[in-house]
């Protein structure tokens, strides 16, 4: 019998159709996560913005049966990562989505992260979260490859309670607000330190002074008074890090970015006095040079009575705490850094961001960032890690901890007191292209007056400032 050809094609596109619809066909194409990790959720849940730019929108989203995978890449030590998935295996067992989280060492550094990162987005498979400095999650978000997790955090489905947010440090929420973005909150913190002044107590004392100097003169006379360069003995060890430059600026009342972000500001007269008192301590043989490929090298020295000051990160201190118990064995302490009359702190930390993933893997993402807010968990990272808890109820019992545990000796009190001190907390530069501004700073300003004795600072600085604004407006968003 004769079939008409185009009869004879229906019987093949029902059976197609068929085909089609038992395996979840659309018409529409399910939207790429941009991850490894899979979502498995349906097209029209994916159909929403993307990212959410309200909390309505994020209370819409719906994790159910959704089982989504979420990797973090981080740079901690294994020790750390071990710690790590040790909390996100408890929050894999309670949380009520039955989201799974896995946590991966992504490189030993910051800059290690960084590139993996970036190789990642351009390959259009980035990780669900990673830490990042925020000037690097600016630099994310200019490729549309960040989140705003402002949605996220006033969802009233899964963000955070009124009293969960008076909870925080206001000045570390405050520090991932990005002024390139119109303030969009492009990481969420769950650690924090700061850079502080590791001083030799026993040492200041047999010099005549009674306490830690309070002012940058004092700073250089108890320098120079200490330092011996033929016995290797020098009041301040020089690291090659734009934060020890930036955390000076701060404390003489400047700034390295201005408040709004417009311009780079370090060629103030904050600045030309920091860069020319650091001229000085080396034309006074008063300051060593701790050169980059010697680890730990301001740490060591200064265990062993060989350095008078160091500026660094206050998550050094149960190091710098063994150091010396294993060096000089002499008594120290940390304070802030001498100021013109004003108190202020360089706040440090890299916050945890999110990637434009699908809706469904972001908002698991920020529901394993907001796990690692809480108070059992900020308490827990900060009590084996030295880092700052970034909740205040968690204040007293990790100060608690540490001075019950005898290898924190003395310095259980130290860390005490940085919690008076986050008031004076300030951000050097959110912006994106901030770290080949700071490689200008360290390179051709602060290395330059190490060498020479006779150079302008303020002729540097005004280089390095023209420079680092034709940075910013190359990476202004577009």
């Amino acid at each position: 019998m004769y079939i008409p050809k185009r009869l004879a094609l229906i019987p093949l596109l029902l059976i197609a159709i068929m085909i089609m619809t038992a395996c979840g066909g659309s018409a529409t194409p399910a939207s790429d996560s941009g991850s490894s990790s899979s979502t498995n959720a349906p097209a029209q849940a994916s159909n929403g913005p993307n990212p959410p730019t309200s909390a309505d929108q994020v209370d819409q989203i719906d994790l159910t049966g959704k089982q989504v995978q979420v990797t973090f890449w981080h740079n901690r030590p294994q020790k750390d990562q071990d710690l790590l998935q040790a909390m996100l295996d408890q929050f894999n067992k309670t949380n009520p989505y039955g989201i799974t989280a896995k946590a991966e060492i992504a490189g030993a550094t910051y800059n290690d992260v960084y590139n993996k990162v970036n190789a990642a987005i351009k390959g259009g498979q980035p990780p669900a979260m990673s830490v990042a400095y925020q000037n690097q999650a600016a630099f994310y978000r200019a490729q549309d490859a960040v989140i705003d997790l402002t949605p996220f955090i006033k969802s009233k489905k899964y963000g955070l309670s009124d009293a969960d947010l008076k909870d925080y440090f206001q000045t570390f929420l405050d520090s991932d607000q990005n002024p390139q973005f119109k303030g969009e909150r492009l990481g969420f913190p769950t650690q924090r330190s700061m850079e502080v002044m590791y001083y030799n107590v026993d040492a200041l004392k047999q010099l005549g002074f009674n306490g830690p100097p309070t002012d940058w003169n004092t700073f250089e006379q108890a320098a120079c008074k200490f330092s011996d360069p033929s016995q290797s003995k020098y009041g301040w060890a020089f690291r090659h890090d734009a934060s020890n430059f930036a955390s000076q600026v701060f404390s003489r009342g400047g700034r390295i970015l201005s408040e709004d972000g417009s311009a780079y500001v370090y060629n103030s007269q904050a600045g030309v006095d920091s860069i020319a008192m650091i001229q000085r301590l080396f034309k006074n043989k008063c300051a060593v040079e701790i050169p980059t490929s010697e680890n730990f090298g301001e740490q060591n020295r200064f265990a062993n009575g060989k350095v008078l000051f160091v500026i660094a990160s206050s998550s050094g201190l149960p190091f710098y705490q063994s150091a010396v118990v294993k060096g000089a064995n002499f008594k120290w302490d940390i304070a802030l850094l001498p100021n013109t009359g004003k108190p202020a702190v360089n706040l440090y930390g890299a916050s945890i961001s999110v990637y434009k993933t699908t809706p469904e893997q972001e908002l698991a993402a920020w529901l394993v960032l907001k796990y690692l807010g809480d108070t059992a968990q900020t308490t827990k990272w900060a009590v084996n890690t030295g880092y700052l808890p970034v909740r205040q109820s968690a204040k007293d019992q990790v100060i608690t901890a540490y001075k019950s545990d005898p290898k924190w000796g003395a310095a259980a009190d130290s860390y005490a007191k940085m919690f008076d001190w986050t008031q004076y907390a300030m951000v050097e530069s959110p912006v994106a292209g901030y770290d080949p501004v700071r490689a200008d700073i360290d390179q051709n300003v602060m290395t330059r007056v190490l060498k020479d004795a006779t150079v302008d600072p303020k002729q540097l600085l005004d280089a390095s400032v023209q420079k680092a604004n034709q940075i910013l407006k190359e990476n202004a968003p577009k």
